[in-house]
This record gives structure tokens, C-alpha cells and sequence, in this order.
């Protein structure tokens, strides 16, 4: 008895591999993987070698798989102190080990555009055709704290005029402790808004046009910003984006991270003439607030 259910066993798991992508900080990385039971299993080298940590540090419990061990990648991800989040239509799985944790000074500060955003920005976000110079824009610096109740830094750029002001909003939502789950440049997903929403990334600057149209985006003057797309989705008739912001349809089902007219992230940017397209009749885009 016991010796079919072993073979049954080793039958169930001689299982074809898939290739994923791992989207690490700004880069891409295809990688073959199993799916058993809807987890992905990697070999620990690969994902050492593509996440940017020492596999000899790693004390979990493999899976044999077609005679070799493969390792969770939530598991190692919850070992490394990263996050991760599944884009499933276009098999990537985006890892963020860049954001720190833990007790931190409040930082919020506007700058210039530093020398090494600039190498991450030009040709991305900041395209060879932009009618403008870097001096149009600042690189803000924004403590939030994040779902777990966890003080974080992140970062965005927004036009010069606005910088003071974006600050003290987000110094307003800070202190209510209102959370953003993630804050990071649109580059770090190659400037696709897909990929930024499924992570659930608050975001500004990105110079491009409204999407299906041949009208300029506020978020390419900087004068836009997006807070938690996936509890606060883009609604145009049935479509939503991102696809994690269904659960999130029921605007009278008030969760963390979700944006409703009247409360402290509605106040501080309104108060200050920003609209929220939370309002708007179609498309409905709670996650974003714009400046005229």
C-alpha cells in the first residue's frame, strides 16, 4: 500500500517546468521554475544569483522535484526580508529587496535630479523627445509607512513648482498614518504602468500619453500621482486595472490603503486644488490625483 502511494507520489511530481520571469529591482530575469499546488519552486543557486543573496544563508526545507530540490520562493523571500508580488499574464514575479525596514528617521527632502537617477531615468521616463530639461523636475525623498505598520522610505519626481507642496502632503498622510504600500521610480518596471500597478507602486513622473490616446499625461509634466492602484483601481466600463483591484470594487467595504472622498489623503491633496479622479464619471481612477 504504502509503496504505490510512493510511487504515485513520484509520479505526481515528474512535472515540466516553466519559465518565469523575476523582475529584480530594474532587472529582468527569466528563470525555469516548477508550479506545484500554485507555488513556484526555483533552485536555490538561481534565485540566489537573480535576488542578490547568499544561498549558504538559506536554512529551509527544499522539494524534490524530478530528482533535484527546489526551494519556495515566498519561503526565500520571507527569509531575505523581500517582497514579492505575481503579475500572472505575463508570468513575472517582481521582487523588491531595495526598500528599508525598521525604525528610521522621517526624511522628507526635494532635490535636483541626482547624477545617478539620471542614468536611470534617461531614455525611460525621461525620453530623448521630452520638450523639457531635467531642471523641470525634482527627486523627492518620502517617508511612508507601509501595510505592516512599518516606517519606509521611498522616492518619486514631480515638477519643480510642485515639490513643496507634494511634500507637505505626504508629511499630512504620513502623520495620520495613512499606508502606501510601495513608492519607487516607474523605471524599475521598464516605465510600463502594467507592471507598476500589479506591484502596487505609488507613482509620478512618466513622461507619456493618457493610454489609447494621443493626448499628454499630467503624470509627463509631473503634475499626477498614483497611491495603491490595487486598492484603489482604474475602472473603464469592465475593465479594471490592475486585475488585484476587483476585490477592491466595493468602494463602501473600506480597507487599508483604499482612497474614499472626504478622508485624509482626499483632504490633503484637494486642499491644496488637486482633483482625484476617484470622481470622475468614466473613467473612475481612484488612484489618481492630479494638478492643473
Amino acid at each position: 500500500m504504502f509503496t504505490i502511494l510512493g510511487i504515485m507520489a513520484a509520479l505526481f511530481l515528474q512535472i515540466s517546468p516553466t519559465n518565469i520571469n523575476l523582475q529584480v529591482n530594474e532587472n529582468q530575469v527569466e528563470i525555469s521554475g516548477y508550479n506545484v499546488n500554485g507555488s513556484n519552486y526555483f533552485r536555490l543557486h538561481e534565485m540566489a544569483d537573480a535576488m542578490g543573496f547568499e544561498e549558504n544563508r538559506i536554512l529551509l526545507n527544499g522539494r524534490n522535484i524530478n530528482g533535484n530540490y527546489y526551494y519556495s520562493i515566498r519561503d526565500v523571500s520571507h527569509a531575505i526580508g523581500a517582497r514579492i508580488n505575481w503579475v500572472g499574464t505575463r508570468n513575472t514575479l517582481i521582487v523588491d529587496r531595495s526598500i528599508p525596514k525598521g525604525p528610521i528617521e522621517s526624511i522628507f527632502k526635494a532635490e535636483p535630479l541626482p547624477d545617478y537617477v539620471l542614468e536611470i531615468i534617461r531614455g525611460r521616463s525621461f525620453r530623448s523627445y521630452t520638450p523639457f530639461d531635467y531642471d523641470f523636475l525634482r527627486y523627492l525623498t518620502i517617508t511612508h509607512m507601509d501595510f505592516y505598520g512599518n516606517r519606509r522610505i521611498g522616492n518619486m519626481i514631480v515638477a519643480t513648482e510642485l515639490a513643496d507642496e507634494v511634500l507637505d502632503i505626504f508629511q499630512e498622510i504620513y502623520e495620520y498614518g495613512f499606508p502606501i504600500y510601495r513608492m519607487r521610480l516607474i523605471d524599475f518596471y521598464g516605465t510600463l504602468d502594467y507592471l507598476s500597478m500589479a506591484d502596487n507602486n505609488s507613482v509620478a513622473f512618466n513622461f507619456r500619453n493618457i493610454a489609447g490616446t494621443n493626448v499628454l499625461s499630467r503624470h509627463a509634466l509631473g503634475r499626477a500621482i498614483d497611491i495603491n492602484p490595487i486598492q484603489n483601481p482604474y475602472i473603464r466600463g469592465g475593465t479594471v486595472w490592475p486585475l488585484a483591484g476587483t476585490a477592491y470594487l466595493d468602494r463602501s467595504y473600506v480597507r487599508p490603503g483604499m482612497i474614499t472622498r472626504g478622508d485624509i489623503v482626499y483632504r490633503a491633496f484637494t486642499s491644496r486644488g488637486w482633483t482625484w479622479g476617484g470622481i470622475w464619471q468614466s473613467p473612475r481612477d481612484y488612484h489618481h490625483f492630479e494638478r492643473r
